[in-house]
């Protein structure tokens, strides 16, 4: 059986190259085609460059028979911006389709352990070409009107185990096939981790929140090894919608993919015996919003955990709680905010904490960098021996913290959750590790002020 990256003699040169020219070709001969908004790109995919040129003649007589010598200014101007969006999604799909000449070994493993596991066909890695991401550019110009149609098919669920922790198997609402050799097991808890806009579930923030609950181990027990934990974890990817640049439509359509959460995870109760106390959902910006939408969606019962992590504020800061997450969607709802822009200043849920005042991030000098760094501070919540910890804490109408030392320390993030209630401050380091655990009272701040840190 051939394995990945090998080449037999009689094949001159690597797939990817072959493909990446006959889609040069392609973008040749709309290059010289007249009348470019009668094509569409789905149907130019696999023909060729014969095909495209003789099917497309009878359309270019007509289209210029009917114009005035001059033409019309704005056939003309929609002409050329389809034209552009054609060659540029052609072009797109010549990164996405041919593979990075070196590729990484966490790649690689992928890669073969999805070719001798046909039910694995999902992995998190990016692969990069030429330093550019295909996948999600190759979204973002496929969904520029992501919003028609039916939402069904816009979120997808991958679920991953300790088995086969670096390539999912996709769960398909309603096939019961499907399920049953899925490798779902009811009797281990489940994770679900939703991405926000202009995000998908390939990147590092998602595949680290998905390796560290698959690394979790147990103490063993008189003197016996620890024992890993398995979890289902289930990564939600609605990259379909969210990489659309318009966040007002994006953040329209968090009912909608709450409503595919909420039903998946009543499939999976009705088909699969899975107790609803057992899952906890993990929402980045507007996938806290989807989360807390799904947890409404399933009353009368409850998720056990929603954590936020720095929840979607703009268009959700003025609304009632019926439309936002709040403490009603799970029996404990924490939330992480890093940042005042782009998430909320005010509580949410029945716990909220502030990593460094909640305002701008040590040593975030991008703007959303604050907002991200939510991700970095759960996901070492879960593997930290040290844990960030820190006291109550009120926000004045001044803006300064009145923190309440006497009260106690508490935990923010982790597994198993802790439920707790009020609003509390905790701080970081400004470098990973983060987590600063009891030592936060006596450990000095950075050497570097971060005065110039982005405002958010």
């Amino acid at each position: 059986m051939r394995r990945f990256g090998d080449r037999s003699e009689s094949e001159p040169e690597p797939e990817r190259f072959v493909s990446c020219a006959r889609t040069i070709e392609q973008v040749r001969a709309l290059i010289g085609l007249v009348g470019g908004e009668h094509l569409n790109w789905w149907s130019v995919r696999g023909r060729s460059v014969d095909q495209i040129r003789s099917e497309s003649e009878p359309e270019q007589r007509t289209h210029t028979s009917s114009q005035t010598p001059r033409g019309d200014l704005q056939t003309v101007m929609i002409s050329q911006l389809n034209l552009i969006t054609i060659v540029g999604a052609v072009a797109l799909s010549a990164l996405a389709s041919a593979s990075p000449t070196s590729t990484s070994t966490e790649a690689t493993a992928t890669q073969l352990s999805m070719e001798l596991s046909p039910q694995c066909n999902y992995t998190l890695i990016k692969t990069k070409t030429l330093g550019v991401d295909p996948s999600f550019w190759k979204k973002f110009f496929t969904h520029l009107i992501p919003f028609a149609g039916s939402s069904r098919s816009k979120m997808q669920f991958i679920l991953f185990k300790r088995d086969f922790a670096d390539c999912g198997r996709e769960l398909l609402i309603d096939n019961k096939e499907n399920l049953k050799n899925s490798g779902f097991d009811a009797r281990h808890p489940t994770r679900i981790v939703i991405h926000g806009w202009m995000s998908q579930s390939k990147g590092s923030h998602i595949r680290k929140v998905k390796n560290a609950y698959l690394s979790l181990t147990q103490p063993g027990l008189n003197g016996e090894p620890p024992r890993y934990e398995d979890f289902n974890v289930i990564v939600c990817d609605w990259s379909k919608i969210s990489t659309n640049v318009n966040y007002f439509g994006v953040a329209n359509m968090v009912e909608d993919m709450g409503f595919l959460l909420a039903d998946l995870v009543r499939y999976l109760h009705l088909n699969a015996d899975l107790h609803y106390d057992d899952v906890y959902v993990i929402g980045h910006s507007l996938g806290a919003q989807i989360a807390g939408s799904a947890g409404k969606q399933i009353q009368p019962f409850r998720f056990n955990t929603i954590y936020a992590l720095d929840p979607a504020g703009p268009k959700f800061r003025d609304q009632t709680d019926e439309y936002r997450i709040d403490a009603s969607d799970a029996t404990y709802v924490e939330s992480i905010q890093t940042s005042v822009s782009l998430g909320f200043e005010q509580p949410v849920g029945h716990a909220t904490f502030y990593p460094n005042y909640g305002k701008n991030q040590k040593k975030c000098y991008v703007y959303g960098c604050s907002h991200k760094r939510a991700h970095n501070y759960f996901m070492e919540s879960l593997i930290s021996p040290a844990g960030f910890w820190g006291p109550r804490a009120e926000r004045q109408a001044n803006g300064t913290w009145i923190l309440f030392l006497s009260d106690g320390e508490f935990r923010m993030g982790g597994e198993p959750s802790v439920p707790k209630n009020g609003t509390f401050y905790v701080k970081t380091y400004a470098k990973p590790p983060y987590a600063m655990g009891h030592r936060w009272q006596t450990e000095p701040d950075p050497e570097e002020d971060d005065e110039n840190s982005t405002d958010e």
